[in-house]
C-alpha cells in the first residue's frame, strides 16, 4: 500500500510452509511425484498478467517474484498457483485464490518480535481490535507471547524505499501469512495512519487483496469500487471498515 505522497504498504503474496514456502519435505515430495513439468518464467508471467499485473513490471529473482514493487511472491508459490489455475477458474472488494482455513481463523495469533516501537504496538493492537469487532464473521485474531505458538510474526525491517509495511497472503495450506514487515523508514506517520496501515497489513494475512487493483477475485456480492476501503493501496486516516469492507469479510468468513 502507498502513502498519499507515494508509499507503499507491501503486500508479500506466499503460500505453505512459511505460508508461502511449503515445508521444505512436502514440496520436495509433491516435486518428485508431480509427472507434469515446472511452469515457465513465460507461463508464470502470463499467469500474473491475466491475474490483472501488469507485465512491465514483474521482475524475476532467484526464489521470488517481485510485482509493482508492492507485493513478493516466492516462485515455489507462484508455481503452485499456476498449476491450480490450470484445474479450473475459481468461483468464488477482491481476494486471492487461498483463504485462512477453520483450523486457524477464529483466532490468527500474532508474535510480536522484540524491538518493535511502542507506536507501532499501539497499532498493531488497534488492527486486532480492529478486526475483532467485524460482526458477523467467526474471524478472530489476538497477540502471542510465544513466538512457538504464533501463526504469523511481525517485526521491524529497514529499507530506502517506498513500503511501509509489507506481509504474506494466506497459502495453499489454510494458514494466515507467515509475516508481517513494517518499514521503520515510517515511523513518524500519525498514528491514525499507522492504524490504518497495520489494519491493511493484516487484512493481506487473511487473503485480502487491494479493492483499487485488478490483480485478486472480486468478491461476489462486492462492488468493483471502494474508494475509501482500508483494502485500498494507498494509506489514508484510520477512519473504520466501509460497509463493503465488513460485507467482504463476512463473506470470506461467515460464522
Amino acid at each position: 500500500m502507498k502513502h498519499s505522497n507515494g508509499f507503499y504498504i507491501s503486500a508479500i503474496v506466499c503460500i505453505a510452509s512459511l505460508t508461502l514456502l511449503f515445508s521444505s519435505c512436502s514440496k520436495k515430495d509433491t516435486a518428485l511425484n508431480d509427472p507434469s513439468p515446472a511452469p515457465t518464467v513465460e507461463e508464470m508471467t502470463n499467469y500474473l498478467a491475466n491475474q490483472g499485473f501488469d507485465r512491465k513490471h514483474i521482475v524475476f529473482e532467484k526464489d521470488r517474484v517481485i510485482i509493482e514493487d508492492d507485493i513478493i511472491i516466492t516462485i515455489s508459490d507462484l508455481k503452485r498457483r499456476v498449476a491450480d489455475s490450470k484445474s479450473g477458474p475459481n468461483t468464488e472488494q477482491r481476494r486471492g485464490p487461498y483463504i485462512v482455513g477453520n483450523a486457524y481463523n477464529t483466532n490468527i495469533k500474532f508474535y510480536l518480535e522484540p524491538g518493535i516501537p511502542t507506536v507501532w504496538r499501539t497499532a498493531i493492537e488497534g488492527a486486532v481490535n480492529n478486526w475483532n469487532a467485524v460482526n458477523g464473521t467467526r474471524l478472530g485474531m489476538s497477540i502471542v507471547s510465544s513466538a512457538a505458538s504464533a501463526n504469523t510474526r511481525v517485526f521491524m525491517g529497514y529499507e530506502d524505499a517506498n513500503w511501509i509495511a509489507r506481509a504474506y497472503l494466506p497459502g495453499s495450506d489454510s494458514k494466515p501469512g507467515v509475516t508481517v514487515e513494517i518499514n521503520s523508514k515510517y515511523n513518524s506517520l500519525s498514528a491514525t495512519q499507522q492504524l490504518f496501515a497495520i489494519t491493511h497489513e493484516f487484512g493481506h494475512t487473511i487473503g485480502f487483496h487491494h479493492t483499487n487493483q485488478t490483480n485478486g477475485t472480486l468478491i461476489p456480492g462486492t462492488p468493483a469500487s471502494d474508494p475509501n476501503s482500508v483494502m485500498n493501496s494507498t494509506v489514508l486516516p484510520w477512519n473504520g471498515f466501509t460497509t463493503w469492507d465488513i460485507r467482504a469479510t463476512q463473506i470470506l468468513y461467515p460464522q
